[in-house]
């Protein structure tokens, strides 16, 4: 049951690997001239949990965010702010929580194994910032550090689903969330869909290929952990009746009365290729399942019936439709691609006036994401 979320991190000029002194405004690192997040990239941040090493980084907290219900289940993309632009610097997958008291310990011991040295502490008293935040009292900062050093390991994720950007990506929050600026305050955190965490993963370009970077698309790019997740609120929610609970877990899973109807609608192929082998078949959502309302959910027009290959393409807003069938694709997509998916096609039969409305909500994103 998987949560993606965007989470701000003090900016950092030195990979990462340790604190850099840089100019804040607020928080954590404005009252105290660092941030534990600036080691997050440094070697030495792994821990041994049951015999298996794992990565440990920090972010500021979620508030009453009940992230102990997702142990292993939470992607963190990192992301921070200089002279009025927003960066990755960062992504964590299958990562668990260590902010609750119930972890005070875990926390406080991954935390002194770390960071429980003299190394980490004399690299931050270096600072003229941190220096100038404690008035030149060393004893103080000492006393600070002892007390507060525990919040420095308060995630744990694999290594294989850890991926630390070489340089920062700049970011368009338009493409992302339709807006001018993503989330900025350190203690606050932005939740996004698995499509939207999906691409702003496939936007990377690392330098030489990384078992990271790789990992963590290959789980975005599976929709299984949001399936799951959305079938248990349905079952859930007592205000279903038996006939429609069963639809809609159905429609979930893609089978059912709604695969039925885009089966029907379509003759029994795919919307564009004409591909009629039933086991490669996906009944799709147009407007995403988490942005529909159940009778939307349950609607044939909201729905196109797509061979796997452009589904994937579809979901991943690589793709979309105008009014007249045609298909517009993402400049992401290279002449050689496009000559191997055959693409552009086109929708084999023109869109009803149902399916338009629903359309029209899909470009908005897409055009968001290509502009």
């Amino acid at each position: 049951m998987p949560l993606y979320f965007l989470k701000p991190v003090v900016w950092n000029t030195k990979g990462y690997k340790e604190p850099s002194g840089e100019k804040v405004t607020s928080g954590y690192p404005a009252e105290h001239g660092f941030g534990y997040e600036e080691w997050n990239a440094s070697e030495t941040s792994t821990v041994q949990v049951d015999g298996r090493c794992m990565r440990v980084f920090h972010t500021e907290g979620f508030g009453n965010q009940p992230l102990d219900n997702y142990a292993g289940d939470i992607f963190v993309f990192m992301i921070s702010s200089y002279r009025g632009r927003q960066y990755l610097v960062g992504i964590a997958g299958g990562a668990t929580s260590l902010h609750s008291d119930e972890h005070a310990e875990r926390r406080r011991a991954y935390s002194e194994s770390i960071a429980g040295g003299e190394a980490r502490l004399k690299q931050t008293w270096r600072l003229q910032k941190v220096k100038d935040c404690y008035c030149g009292d060393e004893k103080k900062f000492q006393e600070h550090w002892g007390k507060e050093l525990q919040w420095s390991a308060n995630w744990i994720c694999p290594p294989e689903l850890f991926h630390w950007l070489d340089e920062p990506m700049l970011l368009n929050p338009c493409e992302i969330s339709g807006k001018r600026s993503l989330i900025k305050m350190f203690g606050s955190y932005q939740a996004i869909s698995r499509t939207t965490a999906a691409f702003i993963a496939a936007s990377v370009r690392p330098a030489k290929p990384c078992s990271g970077l790789s990992n963590i698309l290959a789980r975005l790019g599976s929709d299984e952990g949001d399936r799951a997740t959305d079938i248990a609120i349905i079952e859930r929610d007592e205000e279903l009746d038996s006939t429609t609970r069963e639809a809609l877990v159905q429609a979930r899973l893609g089978q059912g009365k709604f695969r039925d109807d885009l089966m029907r609608l379509w003759g029994g192929s795919c919307s564009i290729t004409g591909c009629d082998v039933a086991q490669v078949l996906r009944a799709s959502h147009v407007k995403p399942w988490r942005d529909s309302k159940n009778r939307e959910r349950l609607d044939p027009h909201n729905g196109l019936l797509l061979a796997a290959t452009v589904d994937a393409l579809f979901d991943a807003y690589l793709i979309t439709f105008e009014d007249t069938g045609e298909m517009l694709v993402s400049a992401s997509i290279s002449d050689r691609q496009r000559s191997m998916l055959g693409l552009p096609a086109r929708l084999r039969k023109p869109p009803s006036q149902e399916l338009c409305r629903y359309l029209a909500e899909h470009r908005e994103i897409f055009n968001r994401r290509t502009s």
